[in-house]
């Protein structure tokens, strides 16, 4: 037996399909204009005081007062950014779970370590990037070295009998530190600390024969000379110290590791939620209060929009994974 539709029925199937998809659609702007209705949490998986959280927390001063709810930031460091990141990526999808921080965590970590509880492509979507931070390699001004070459020729001389530091093994500035080794083929043991405060301590005391810090960390010591900068991350030089050249100009171009903050949110989240948090967090970078803070921390501003974040994600990715192998730095 050959059974028939009825073709009102199929019109009128189609017509209720229809008005559902305008009702979900109409829900969801409805969501985005309402958003945000109650307190943001900004989890940050490092401890207080670094500057990644003080940024955060410039920035989300800016997102209450814009957006005109609390974004309030919540520190959750430990397992190299992992619990943090991991417990964001459980959360809600629903823009009031937000993670901020630094490129160690989506493009570093995956590539350094194994069985993450995270996974960036997975667990999470882009919501905007906020700034790149210069990194400069210092020595200590009694060392007697003058420009990087003469740090070459220094560290190639005293060739197993030197020590650098970093922030931490895995890195930005473990991997500079390695890529710095493999290029001059000098032996330097590394010493890994917590935070950049230490190693700067250990070079002024000479006891390290070079270190990276951020602008903001290093510059009074610059001033007072009682240390040097021979280079610095960046395509360009930076405005803050124009006398010291970038990585490329030393010809060790694979040492231009910065550092870049972002905001991502748990994946599902609302796509409406997610432009209207990159709008209102690139307003804030464009505002020249900001611009200037940004500029006395030796920071630049990075306004990106989500998918042009993403793809930013995956070209670091490549390029950092090339560096990682290069390098030869592991994480045991």
């Amino acid at each position: 037996m050959q059974i028939f539709k009825s073709p009102k029925l199929s019109v009128l199937t189609a017509l209720r399909a229809f008005a559902a998809a305008l009702a979900l659609l109409a829900s969801a702007a409805a969501q985005a204009q309402a958003y945000p209705s109650r307190p943001v949490r900004i989890v940050m998986p490092f401890a207080p005081g670094g500057a990644t959280d003080v940024l955060a927390r410039m920035i989300g001063q800016r997102l209450t007062q814009s957006l005109g709810q609390p974004f309030i930031v919540e520190n959750k460091p430990g397992a190299d950014s992992a619990l943090g990141t991991s417990f964001v990526a459980k959360s809600a999808p629903d823009g009031y779970t937000l993670l901020f921080t630094n490129d160690a965590t989506f493009v570093l970590n995956p590539l350094l370590f194994q069985n993450l509880p995270y996974n960036i492509a997975r667990d999470f979507v882009p919501v905007a990037t906020v700034s790149y931070l210069n990194l400069a390699l210092v020595v200590p001004a009694s060392l007697g070295v003058n420009s990087f070459a003469e740090l070459v020729a220094y560290t190639k001389a005293n060739s197993g009998k030197l020590s650098y530091g970093s922030t931490g093994v895995g890195g930005q500035t473990h991997l500079m530190g390695e890529m710095y080794k493999k290029t001059t083929g000098a032996d330097i043991v590394h010493i890994p600390y917590k935070s950049t405060g230490p190693v700067l301590t250990e070079v002024l005391a000479g006891r390290l024969v070079f270190g990276f810090g951020a602008i903001s960390s290093i510059q009074g010591f610059l001033k007072d000379g009682r240390l040097k900068a021979l280079a610095i991350s960046g395509e360009i030089r930076s405005p803050q110290l124009p006398n010291v050249p970038t990585f490329s100009e030393v010809g060790f171009k694979d040492m231009d590791i910065g550092a870049w903050n972002a905001f991502l949110a748990p994946a599902g989240t609302p796509r409406d939620v997610v432009a209207k948090l990159n709008g209102a967090i690139n307003a804030a970078l464009s505002d020249p209060e900001v611009e200037k803070d940004f500029a006395a921390r030796g920071m630049l501003p990075m306004k990106r929009t989500p998918e042009q974040f993403a793809d930013y994600i995956r070209s670091e990715s490549n390029r950092m994974g090339a560096i990682v192998k290069a390098s030869g730095a592991k994480v045991e």
